[in-house]
């Protein structure tokens, strides 16, 4: 008996699933429609990214295995608001793209707007903004599935430029190492994007992009602000010896392992 009730658990799970689906794409199918018709660009942009943020959770709930049946117009409602915020959505609605992309009806069509929109501001000067602001910003996009490695590098970036580490006094007096956070500071545009390239091609980060699930990826982004993009190098050793193990190779050597002495070796001369 345990096969059959397993077998009709699996088969309403699945109608479930296919139920949420439907679900999903007719409320997306129904905000593209809204846009279209909209009377200002206010509720046309306000439909487009509701159009967005449904399908991030779409894609979110299909890439764990399963969709919700009800929709959840709370985290939709909060997804859309921080992608209207963005830079690439506002530009993208503010030249007449926005009626475009309506009328064209397509999903495929919208994000991949957003996309080149984004990647056309990265290569333009950037202003100077609170690095909370760029983080949240970034979290917009991780959480509406629009993120490209670009975002995963700059949030690294301004986690670097304002994280501080040094001594400090503990209460008994004692110097100790201490990490402090300052997510207020504002973040120079050109400093961003030169810190931004410098991670985007330092081969950890790289190693990392191709080989972390893009589920954990996305997780590590949202958790707070994404402080742990900020240890990659760490993190792309561990899936190296972790790739290691399974095949039985040896680990590959990070750029900073490869730089380092190694036992036996000399280090530079002095």
């Amino acid at each position: 008996m345990r096969p059959l009730a397993g077998t009709g658990f699996t088969n309403y799970r699945q109608e479930l699933e296919q139920q949420g689906i439907a679900n999903h794409r007719k409320y997306i199918n129904d905000q593209m429609a809204l846009a279209r018709d909209a009377p200002d660009d206010a509720r046309r942009s306000r439909s487009l990214a509701n159009v967005i943020a449904a399908n991030g959770l779409l894609l979110r709930g299909m890439a764990v295995g399963f969709v919700t049946g009800e929709l959840n117009y709370q985290a939709i409602r909060e997804i859309s608001e921080g992608i209207e915020k963005t830079r690439a959505f506002q530009s993208l609605m503010a030249d007449g793209s926005g009626e475009r992309l309506a009328k064209n009806g397509s999903v495929d069509a919208l994000v991949r707007g957003l996309q080149e929109r984004e990647h056309k501001l990265s290569e333009a000067e950037l202003p100077t903004r609170p690095a909370i602001d760029v983080m949240r910003g970034i979290e917009a996009k991780v959480r509406a599935r629009t993120a490209q490695p670009r975002d995963f590098a700059m949030l690294a970036a301004a986690h670097r430029m304002t994280t501080w580490r040094g001594k400090g006094p503990a209460p008994d007096g004692k110097l100790v190492d201490q990490v402090r956070h300052d997510f207020e500071k504002p973040l120079d545009g050109q400093m961003l994007r030169e810190e931004t390239d410098r991670v985007m091609a330092d081969p950890d980060f790289q190693y990392l992009m191709g080989h972390e699930r893009q589920e954990s990826l996305y997780l590590n982004a949202l958790r707070f602000h994404g402080m742990a993009l900020e240890q990659y190098p760490q993190r792309a050793n561990q899936l190296r010896a972790r790739e290691a193990e399974r095949t039985g190779a040896a680990p590959e050597r990070s750029e900073a392992e490869n730089a380092a002495p190694q036992k036996g070796e000399q280090g530079p001369a002095r």
